[in-house]
């Protein structure tokens, strides 16, 4: 059996696929990110099966696939997948839920951390022999909103309310089956940020959230309040977030995901040109751990595939 698969993707797990390879008699096909010409040819040549990442392939390559077809999307969010199109050309998509909690978790907290004590600062600093010292500021005693309560939301409150003892404030667009995370849970958004030191963003993508965080909102946040998105970029109105860093109605921002990945700033809006922000690419899963989760279940769904049984389709086309 052929599999088409981003060769970054295949890197990260390659342990279990090249197992998985010979176990089944897996063909893995590499490809590089959104090279969709490759892809096709495969696909041309008789494999129906794709890994991709959290790029978003043009509809183009989605109406080119034949009925039937599998896109395994390697990770949880399937917001660049064209789920209508998918439909209309009865395309299956699966993902592979519940893979990557604590890893998201753990890496919003490396985040926050990294902007509250200037850690990637002070190492820039000293690496070009200099010594100084720059304050920072405690988690303990803080109020963080977390805004979208599902796993990765209260896996955050968690670590904030046991690990650094902070107070936990959560914002879900429905009441969660369970809250005992929270010390305040709100349907109103306002009310779960109006006080917070620290928001951080969890919600998933849906019509209704997309550009949630827009100029509005934001101006609800406490002034001077530091913003952590380990979620998804079109979570952000852009160009908003970045007038509310730029004059300081927000402190500081950690962005590890962004409307456009890879991330390419515009002459208006280059959150590199910001001192109070801090970039990474999208990289907040990215564990051995994760990874490893990851890819066996994407090797269920192959083989579900290839055997005519469940496989783990998103939501929409279950």
């Amino acid at each position: 059996m052929k599999i088409v698969v981003q060769k970054n993707l295949y890197d990260r797990s390659l342990s279990v696929f090249s197992e998985a390879a010979k176990k089944y008699s897996i063909g893995f096909l590499l490809t590089e990110v959104l090279d969709e010409v490759a892809m096709l040819e495969y696909h041309h040549a008789g494999a129906d099966c794709f890994i991709i990442g959290a790029e978003a392939y043009s509809s183009n390559f989605y109406r080119a696939l034949r009925s039937g077809s599998l896109v395994i999307r390697y990770g949880v969010g399937y917001n660049s997948v064209p789920v209508e199109l998918c439909k209309e050309r009865r395309i299956r998509v699966a993902y592979t839920p519940d893979t990557l909690t604590d890893s998201v978790a753990e890496y919003t907290f490396a985040l926050l951390l990294t902007l509250c004590r200037h850690t990637a600062d002070l190492d820039k600093s000293m690496k070009s022999n200099e010594w100084i010292g720059v304050g920072g500021i405690e988690l303990k005693g803080k109020t963080i909103a977390i805004i979208g309560f599902g796993k990765i939301g209260q896996a955050v409150a968690r670590i904030a309310k046991y690990g650094f003892g902070m107070k936990v404030n959560a914002y879900s667009r429905h009441f969660p089956k369970q809250n005992n995370l929270a010390d305040f849970f709100s349907l109103d958004y306002k009310q779960v940020v109006k006080e917070a030191d620290i928001i951080s963003l969890h919600l998933a993508t849906t019509p209704e959230t997309k550009g949630f965080f827009n100029k509005e909102r934001l101006s609800l946040c406490k002034k001077g309040a530091i913003l952590v998105n380990t979620s998804r970029g079109e979570l952000v109105v852009e160009s908003d977030l970045y007038e509310a860093l730029l004059d300081n109605t927000l402190g500081a921002a950690a962005l590890d995901v962004f409307v456009k990945e890879p991330y390419y700033p515009t002459d208006k809006v280059d959150f590199r040109k910001l001192p109070n922000v801090l970039l990474t690419p999208h990289c907040g899963s990215n564990t051995k751990e994760a990874n490893d989760n990851i890819a066996h279940t994407v090797i269920r769904n192959i083989l579900a595939f290839r055997d005519g049984k469940e496989i783990t389709l998103i939501p929409e086309l279950k």
